[in-house]
């Protein structure tokens, strides 16, 4: 095979489908293998197809007959076929937006250039990426053999490389082109006859794609679609997570995006329907982390054909095939009925106990540092009497917060021997030896103190007690009787492991370990530690299980592929902190179609004069951005960065009467739902927004000094690391919840976050755009 033929007919169903964006579909595989030659006759839509004939492969649609094309010279662009199915995959449909545009008279996109010698040059990906790869393009090749005899516009792929070779004076071979333009006429002949050999096999010739229901201009979900209707529209990957059984503990990974909840909703729903079928008792248990979260599960399943599955309380035997969804709080709340009551819990909320618990944490810190420094002071290290001197008491308590759940109560027992044996963080409290340590130990102390003078339990110490009253010969005898068959776990990424001991003990048999559970290590804030090992040995403490199942999701659905790539350079941009960070978008793979694409726009950052012009441009900019998307108000979140820009933005909008629906619970999708039917903006901060999508975001206050946050008493560097890596993972979940826009916004005295450069210098951030 010596060349590839592709018309703009083919060109154009390849960048309309959202099965052609992706290796995870089957269809993507299919153009694929086309492309590589391994299937050179095939029916990739029902009026696309692909044929063999002259050395090549023509993709054609020949139904409307001879059209302007593109040919793919593989001899001398064989380098673009050593790329992974992926990155040829990503540079066949960057290269045939690029021809629609030439054939179309559009202007060329960021990462496309056109030379002075009439050349186009694509590249296919982000520069964040360090890599020059590029596809070169030949815009009128043999043009004055082809002036009197060919009507229509060519274009000839000649070459893939990361150099520009000889510039402007470089001349492509015209061997293969000329080759596949005199026997086009096969190619169509041949297409042709093997589209009405099809039409005739099938009787209809409607359908070998039943793709198009993800398409629409306002709906690219259909959330109400039930387990069938979703099926036909899910990844290789994903079917084959929703479709697995689930014997042993099964791992759903991938950048935001995904879908990674919906699989587990999804693969909870095929459980119940297939023991129903069955007639086999299921009891499942599905764990949300945030109460707002709850809810939007539970519709969620409603919505997709669960309703009657639904269980209001706990009791398992209610009926035959049940699904509890519930929070861990509210779980270990149901465990120790009879030893705690609500007003002893911190919050319900896990994420509202846990804004709580820093408050409890800045008094440890304080009352610590008042009562217990001097006299600790002579076994302290050097750079932990540094980082207690020189950093700021809020700082240290967001860090002892995270120590404490992670370590101290996570992995410690709240055991000082034991504590002093684990390993550090490596982005987290800066204790080096056993005296850091025990004045660690101390504060923590001193925050507990808090809590019992308070009457209230966190988060640990319900989830401990939970665990002992799973420890028992009563429950032992009981599990068979009152486990769940099933478990699954939505944002594990956000448990600590004291959190995630729970479950594997809530199982009917301890023989067998059904639980699936999601995970984007990336949105959970600090090091938590968390590798493959770590999360096999929370769910199989006994290791008796075999090897988990884990399945990685690339294609991203909500994000464009400008977002995708914004989101790469701010994680990118944190790799020399980011030792033991996973970054899922080095393997990430944009699902839009290039009708979506064409709603998007690079990311923009705007500068203003002052905070005040700056909150008054945030909602001007959101007004700006509905109106251009033609979306609703609440479609554009003003995403606020700081606790006192937060509270700010707030006063600013009550006192300018700016309808507002303000977001402070994580996932909180009834507030989200209240802000459209009201015709008011989302107002929230990027603690809140994960488990959220919209149209566009408004990113207010990503400036220097406040993302991440340093200055006056902030120069130690293990607190600043924290700091900076708390920042990163911030303005990752932040962006991510874009589809189309994302503008962000800063005071220019500040001068712009240091996050963000590389983004601008690699022309993924736009820091040149107007406020108007």
């Amino acid at each position: 095979m010596k060349f590839l033929y592709f018309d703009e007919g083919a060109c154009s169903e390849i960048i309309s489908e959202r099965v052609f964006q992706s290796p995870e579909f089957e269809l993507g595989k299919l153009l694929i293998s086309v492309l590589r030659g391994t299937t050179p006759k095939a029916r990739l839509t029902f009026r696309c197809v692909a044929t063999s004939a002259a050395d090549g492969v023509f993709v054609l649609t020949p139904e409307k007959g001879v059209q302007n094309y593109i040919v793919i010279d593989l001899e001398e662009a064989k380098d673009l076929f050593q790329l992974d199915d992926s990155g040829l995959l990503l540079s066949i449909q960057k290269t045939f937006r690029f021809a629609t545009k030439c054939w179309g008279g559009l202007k060329p996109s960021v990462n496309e250039r056109i030379l002075t010698n009439n050349k186009g040059i694509v590249f296919p990906y982000p520069i964040g990426m360090q890599t020059a790869l590029r596809v070169c393009i030949d815009r009128n090749p043999d043009a004055k053999r082809r002036v009197s005899r060919d009507t229509k516009k060519a274009l000839l792929l000649y070459k893939f490389s990361d150099n520009e070779g000889i510039g402007v004076a470089e001349e492509p071979r015209l061997t293969n082109f000329r080759k596949a333009w005199e026997n086009r006429s096969e190619g169509y002949a041949l297409a042709a006859q093997q589209l009405q050999d099809l039409v005739n096999l099938t009787g209809n010739g409607s359908t070998s794609l039943a793709v198009t229901e993800l398409r629409g201009a306002n709906k690219p979900r259909l959330v109400e679609a039930g387990l069938e209707g979703w099926i036909s529209v899910l990844t290789n990957s994903q079917l084959a997570f929703v479709n697995s059984s689930l014997t042993v503990p099964h791992r759903i990974e991938g950048p935001a995006g995904t879908g990674k909840t919906l699989c587990l909703v999804l693969k909870a729903l095929k459980t119940l329907k297939d023991a129903s079928t069955a007639h086999i008792p299921h009891q499942l248990l599905f764990i949300a982390h945030s109460e707002p979260t709850r809810r939007t599960i539970e519709n969620l399943f409603a919505m997709n054909g669960g309703e009657d599955f639904i269980n209001a309380d706990f009791e398992v035997l209610a009926k035959p095939q049940s699904i509890k969804v519930t929070t861990l709080q509210g779980l270990c709340a149901h465990l120790l009925k009879r030893e705690i009551s609500d007003s002893e819990l911190v919050d319900r909320d896990a994420y509202e106990s846990k804004l709580i618990q820093r408050l409890y944490a800045i008094e440890g810190v304080e009352n610590a540092l008042r009562d217990e420094y001097e006299s600790h002071l002579p076994f302290l290290s050097e750079s932990f009497r540094k980082f207690l001197t020189e950093t700021e008491k809020w700082a240290i308590a967001e860090m002892l917060q995270h120590e404490i759940s992670v370590q101290i109560k996570g992995r410690a027992d709240q055991d000082l021997n034991k504590y002093k044996k684990l390993d550090r963080l490596k982005i987290g409290f800066p204790v080096e030896n056993d005296g850091d340590k025990t004045f660690s130990f101390l504060m923590y102390q001193k925050y507990q103190g808090e809590l019992e003078a308070a009457a209230q339990f966190d988060t640990d110490d319900v989830v401990l007690s939970a665990i002992s009253q799973l420890n028992t010969p009563i429950w032992r005898r009981r599990r068979a009787r009152e486990g769940f068959s099933s478990i699954f776990i939505d944002e594990t990424h956000l448990f600590n492991l004291n959190e995630l001991s729970v479950f594997h003990r809530l199982t009917k048999s301890e023989l067998q370990q059904p639980i699936a559970y999601s995970v984007d290590r990336s949105q959970a804030l600090g090091d938590r530690g968390w590798t493959d090992l770590s999360f096999e040995a929370a769910f199989d403490p006994s290791g008796t299980l075999g090897q988990s199942d884990p399945t990685r999701i690339r294609s991203v659905f909500r994000c464009s592929p400008e977002i995708v790539d914004l989101a790469f350079s701010v994680t990118s941009s944190g790799a020399t902190l980011f030792t033991n960070f996973h970054n899922p978008l080095t393997a990430s793979v944009s699902a839009f179609t290039a009708e979506e694409e064409r709603k998007s726009r690079t990311p923009a950052y705007l500068s203003f004069a002052s905070d005040d012009a700056m909150l008054e441009g945030a909602f001007d900019r959101a007004d700006v951005l509905a109106r251009e998307m033609g979306v609703l108000k609440a479609d554009v979140a003003v995403i606020v960065f700081g606790d006192d820009l937060f509270a700010r933005c707030q006063e600013f909008a009550k006192a300018n009467r700016k309808p507002i629906e303000v977001v402070k619970s994580r996932g909180d999708l009834d507030a989200v739902t209240r802000a459209k039917n009201s015709g008011r903006f989302v107002l929230t901060a990027p603690e809140f927004v994960g488990g959220l999508e919209f149209a566009g975001v408004v990113l207010v206050g990503v400036d220097g000094g406040r993302v991440p946050p340093n200055g006056s008493g902030l120069e130690f560097e293990p607190s600043q690391n924290f700091l900076n890596y708390a920042a990163h993972q911030r303005l990752y979940v932040a962006i991510t919840r874009a589809r189309f826009r994302v503008e962000i916004l800063g005071n220019m005295a500040r001068g712009m976050s240091d996050i963000l450069r590389s983004s601008v210098s690699a022309g993924l951030l736009d820091a040149n755009a107007s406020a108007a």
